[in-house]
């Protein structure tokens, strides 16, 4: 566990030596006008597989928020705070049971509520491809989806750039393509850092 806490560590560290890159303003036009947030996230996931063997991955990668609120506020929604869809594209390096390596496509819907100007609490969920070159009894496929909902909270240290955590409970499986189709269950803390437009 000090090895996990010391990699999500170093990874929020070398991604604050570079938050003083600045950041333009959001254009009225184009993907820009979406585009809300990027950001980086790493995190530990920790589960079990058949035969007692454990699953643990270590994961990196990018986050990219879209700002559905100009889309919901053409049906008259406009709820507090921040409503967005997540993309967030990652790797990861399985430890347990043996070493081998995990990409992933997720997308996120998440709601924020801001409890402060700087805190907020979120939920989410989403699902995307997921590839791994490890084999398990319990699917029969490396190509497979993961599905996770979580919450967390994002508290912002400056105007424009915000540190999350979060807890996931993640599903991977096949969609029943082919069987075995057990499925895999992980519990997965996160830690990132984001820009906002």
């Amino acid at each position: 566990m000090k090895k996990v806490l010391g990699f999500l560590a170093a990874v929020l560290f070398l991604c604050m030596l570079g938050a003083g890159a600045a950041t333009a303003e959001r254009p009225t036009e184009g993907i820009g006008q979406w585009l809300q947030e990027i950001g980086v996230v790493a995190g530990y996931g920790d589960g079990s597989l058949k035969g007692n063997l454990d699953f643990e991955v270590l994961s990196l990668g990018m986050r990219f928020g879209f700002d559905l609120i100009p889309f919901t506020k053409k049906f008259g929604l406009e709820p507090p705070g921040m409503l967005e869809l997540i993309y967030e594209p990652y790797i990861g390096v399985i430890t347990e049971p043996e070493r081998d390596v995990e990409l992933a496509l997720p997308m996120f819907f998440r709601y924020a509520y801001p409890l402060t100007e700087k805190l907020y609490p979120y939920v989410e969920v989403g699902s995307g491809p997921y590839y791994y070159t490890l084999h398990t009894y319990e699917q029969s496929t490396q190509f497979n989806f993961v599905s996770a909902g979580g919450a967390g909270l994002i508290y912002f240290i400056r105007d424009n750039l915000a540190i999350n955590a979060g807890y996931r409970r993640r599903h991977v499986s096949n969609a029943s393509i082919k069987e075995p189709n057990g499925g895999i269950e992980a519990d997965v803390i996160t830690v990132g850092l984001s820009w906002y437009f």
